[in-house]
């Protein structure tokens, strides 16, 4: 049986906290994606077919093409997701926020910065 999304999403929230800071948007990308795909291979039977992402029930990393500039903050990027924004630092750091507006993960870059600490 397959586990909740909360669940899966809080042992994503849980994996990637843990795991180290990475220094590039581009690495924290990478980092993501891994993890969430991970987590769900590990936690559902759903393969993994992004195209299917309306249907399945999987939970999907941020694709490059729901990226956007985040306006007044030239060193973050902007994900939309389904359920989610979520924000990447040139410096690595994250945060991801429910649609809702509730942050529901902040991890700083290797600098030791978070996103919007970025100038």
């Amino acid at each position: 049986m397959e586990v909740p999304k909360r669940e899966r999403l809080d042992e994503f929230f849980r994996r990637l906290l843990a795991a180290p800071a990475v220094g590039t948007a581009d690495e924290a990308m990478q980092q993501l994606s891994r993890i969430l795909d991970e987590v769900e291979d590990e936690l559902t039977g759903i393969p993994n077919v992004p195209d299917n992402w309306r249907e399945d029930g999987r939970i999907y990393p941020p694709q490059t093409d729901r990226m956007r500039p985040v306006p007044g903050h030239p060193r973050v990027r902007r994900y939309r997701t389904a359920g989610h924004n979520v924000f990447v630092g040139e410096n690595g750091s994250l945060q991801i926020v429910a649609l809702d507006g509730a942050v529901e993960l902040e991890k700083s870059g290797f600098d030791g910065r978070g996103v919007w600490e970025l100038r």
